[in-house]
């Protein structure tokens, strides 16, 4: 587990796992609101090397990031779930089309919907521990 004050702290602790990424994980991020993940997010768009900037998916579902800066990550797919019911609500999204060797598919809110097995390659949880702080922790998941 690591601890994060700051806005650049979570960057930081991104940046080590992007750095561990090669191109076709899929990464679940767990959190409340306000947790941190889209801040997450935006830290490990810009280790791989991207220039993109990185919104919240909540309103648009899914957001694509190129990146250049990288040998063999071509893009960055990133998702929220939060607001889906079903499970048949995901065809829309196409997200097996997402799921390619140069590719980083990030999901937010896995668990609305509980009987998707997502397959993550890694899990990062994220918890408020002040206003300021909060504990992040990186899992990765074997095959």
């Amino acid at each position: 587990m690591r601890i994060s004050h700051s806005l650049e702290e979570s960057h930081a602790i991104a940046a080590v796992l992007a750095k561990q990424l090669v191109g076709g994980e899929r990464i679940i991020l767990i959190g409340d609101l306000g947790a941190g993940k889209t801040t997450f997010t935006q830290g490990l768009v810009a280790a791989l090397g991207s220039t993109a900037r990185v919104k919240s998916p909540t309103f648009t579902v899914m957001n694509e990031y190129p990146v250049t800066g990288h040998p063999t990550i071509h893009r960055v797919v990133h998702c929220d779930m939060y607001r889906f019911t079903a499970p048949e609500e995901l065809r829309a999204l196409e997200l097996e089309e997402y799921q390619s060797p140069d590719t980083v598919l990030i999901i937010e809110w896995p668990d609305a919907l509980p009987t998707v097995d997502w397959h993550p390659t890694h899990i990062v949880r994220i918890g408020h521990i002040d206003e300021h702080s909060r504990s992040i922790v990186i899992e990765e998941v074997g095959e």
